[in-house]
């Protein structure tokens, strides 16, 4: 899938979702019936302390005929960025992203932003895509971090130089942000009461509404997804509670096309919020056979492999214990 796809499902439920678990029960140390929701929103004006670290991998591979080590193509992709999260707005939605960190990685060349640190990207939706990327304030916006950071000649950044990094900034900040609105409620339901280890059926529609996008159609019964519960957690660095939920979506039988989606939700104990974390790992793989008739590749199968993991960490800054607010940081 391309990246925007990749990072579909963890970004945009990060943006738009959480999980709300009754106070009464949330101490419950035996197998109670706990009630989950699911459809929860981020705190509109808080400060959000948010890490993205992605990475995707795709690998083409031509299975020729009578040639035992057969032609490859690898391309790779990571993403990391550290910084602030404002929501101004859930609809439509107005986010504001402080850099504190900002780099990516395509093909082993790192590209790193760091002297943009300090600047702002106001991102703003119309319907279901984002787009009016904004960095800091116009050309001048360069001018305030002149002299942050250095580059590899140990010597501020010019003027000249940052004002180039701020197209390739506003792309990098988009494709974080861009991906269609799906929410955890869209997967796991609006409601649920689980004891831990419970497991239910869990949607697969938006699955397969971003498979579709992608030239593929499947029927709902090729798909298989679960969601189970796990046991409530203790956050030792950030001194928060946290429940897990598990989700799991694969393919079933269907020729030439198989992909697996493993999601771990992270939601802090309290009202309704963005998840804490959540971690996704995904690999699609597709096989296309070159048509009969073609010459000298009769036979020949190309395969497309892709793999992306991503780890979204996104605390509200007032869950955070005094003492523990350079642990966010203090990771990376």
């Amino acid at each position: 899938m391309k990246l925007r796809t990749a990072i579909l499902f963890c970004c945009a439920a990060l943006l738009t979702a959480g999980l709300f678990l009754l106070p009464a029960l949330l101490g419950a140390k035996d197998a109670r019936e706990v009630e989950l929701k699911f459809d929860g929103r981020p705190k509109v004006g808080e400060p959000y302390l948010i890490s993205v670290n992605t990475r995707q991998v795709r690998t083409y591979r031509m299975k020729l005929v009578g040639i035992s080590n057969p032609p490859r193509r690898r391309e790779t992709h990571e993403i990391h960025a550290v910084g602030e999260l404002v929501y101004q707005s859930l609809d439509p939605l107005v986010v504001q992203f402080k850099v504190e960190m900002l780099s990516q990685v395509v093909d082993g060349e790192k590209t790193d932003y760091a002297p943009l640190a300090g600047m702002t990207a106001i991102v703003r939706s119309s319907g279901v895509n984002l787009r009016d990327i904004p960095l800091g304030t116009d050309e001048d916006a360069a001018e305030s971090v002149l002299g942050g950071s250095a580059d590899g000649q140990n010597r501020p950044k010019t003027t000249k130089e940052i004002r180039e990094m701020l197209p390739g900034a506003r792309r990098l900040i988009a494709s974080m942000f861009a991906a269609p609105l799906d929410r955890p409620e869209d997967y796991l339901g609006k409601t649920r009461k689980v004891k831990p280890g419970d497991r239910w059926t869990a949607s697969a529609k938006p699955m397969l509404e971003a498979i579709k996008a992608n030239g593929l159609e499947l029927a709902e019964d090729k798909v298989t997804a679960t969601a189970t519960y796990n046991n409530p957690t203790k956050d030792n660095a950030s001194g928060i509670t946290a429940q897990k939920v598990y989700f799991l979506a694969e393919s079933a039988n269907i020729p030439g096309y198989d992909f697996k989606l493993e999601v771990y939700f992270t939601f802090p104990d309290g009202g309704g919020d963005a998840p804490l974390q959540i971690d996704r790992s995904a690999t699609e793989v597709v096989n296309r056979a070159i048509p009969e008739g073609v010459p000298g590749f009769s036979g020949s199968v190309m395969d497309c492999v892709t793999t992306d993991q991503s780890e979204i960490v996104m605390v509200r800054k007032s869950l955070l214990k005094a003492k523990k607010k350079n642990w966010f940081l203090d990771l990376f």
